[in-house]
């Protein structure tokens, strides 16, 4: 799996963001400014979206702007957020370390964590949808799971 697709793969499950934009009411409590910095990591043009394990230096980047996400959390989504972006600075952090092949067998070390991840991403996709107005493709949901055409030869 390419460096590309595979950080397009790691994005879409732990977050699941495909374009977002965020709403200007603010609930308070941090909520514009964690939405802003949530549109801003899903961007097509964000770290994150275009990461690539052979440059530490932009894993670096991604991980510095996944951290300040989690500092600008509102405490109703904190404890979920810093639970996801904890998982995904180790992730990041050991899939730079190795190398490209085998950064899938590492992945796969991280399954357990990832279980366990799951309802607190699944809390920060829907804050995001409600608070921020984001579009989420849930990874949790079979129904945003594009199928394949019966029409198609």
């Amino acid at each position: 799996m390419n460096s590309k697709r595979f950080s397009t793969f790691l994005l879409v499950l732990l977050l699941g963001i495909s374009g977002a934009s965020c709403s200007d009411d603010s609930t308070g409590d941090n909520s514009t400014e964690f939405c802003s910095s949530l549109r801003i990591l899903s961007s097509p043009n964000s770290a994150l979206t275009n990461l690539t394990f052979d440059d530490p230096k932009l894993v670096n980047q991604t991980v510095a702007d996944l951290l300040e996400l989690a500092s600008q959390a509102p405490s109703s989504i904190s404890e979920e957020t810093y639970a996801v972006v904890s998982l995904y600075e180790d992730i990041l952090s050991k899939l730079v370390s190795v190398s490209p092949s085998q950064r899938t067998a590492e992945l796969r070390n991280f399954q357990n964590e990832l279980d366990g991840v799951t309802t607190a991403a699944r809390a920060l996709e829907l804050y995001g949808e409600t608070e921020c107005d984001l579009v989420f493709i849930s990874p949790f949901d079979s129904r945003t799971t594009p199928v394949p055409s019966e029409d198609r030869e």
